[in-house]
């Protein structure tokens, strides 16, 4: 038995829920969204509440383990058309910025050409300027596309541990290491 397969997944107000024959069509405030279920999983409504079990509880181990992972990308599904997800990136260091230009987010991060990178249709992106740092905010409704735009984005310009230049998620912290002195007479 799943723990996290057995809860069941609270259905917030403003989200309209429509469950036919194995696909989960969720609708909220922003956005619409689609859960296809595969055949050895059953789902239905009770309340405001979703729950989603096996068709038989055997001795599979594989359908056991998946049964709480679509529970929770069946929840995160609910979540994203109600709240959304959002991940703020920093960038820092001297001479690097980052900028919104139509459809792309041009970054110059001390290369000898800007780096251009296309934004998703489904994935918004915001750049502010504050003390000297960008912060870029990829915000949308599907929590693995948003995250992947902004480890993408990351993998530009990895913060360095020695200069402290480059991207780094909000809530990281990355230790500065001494800079290495030679002993020179």
């Amino acid at each position: 038995m799943s723990k996290v397969g057995k809860k069941p997944i609270p259905i917030p107000e403003n989200v309209n829920v429509e469950i036919e024959e194995g696909i989960i069509k969720i609708k909220g405030p922003l956005g619409e969204d689609v859960f296809e279920l595969p055949q050895n999983f059953k789902v239905y409504q009770e309340n405001k509440f979703i729950k989603i079990e096996p068709v038989e509880i055997s001795k599979n181990k594989q359908i056991r383990a998946l049964w709480g992972t679509y529970r929770a990308l069946l929840n995160n599904k609910i979540i994203g058309v109600s709240q959304g997800f959002q991940v703020d990136l920093i960038l820092e260091g001297l001479g690097y910025s980052a900028e919104l230009v139509g459809q792309d987010l041009v970054c110059k991060l001390g290369f000898s050409h800007p780096v251009k990178i296309e934004i998703p249709n489904d994935v918004k992106v915001e750049v502010k300027q504050a003390k000297g740092q960008y912060i870029i905010s990829v915000k949308g409704i599907d929590k693995q596309k948003v995250g992947q735009f902004a480890a993408k984005i990351r993998s530009l310009k990895p913060r360095d541990s020695y200069k402290l230049k480059g991207f780094r998620y909000m809530d990281e912290t990355i230790k500065p290491k001494p800079i290495k002195k030679s002993l020179g007479k």
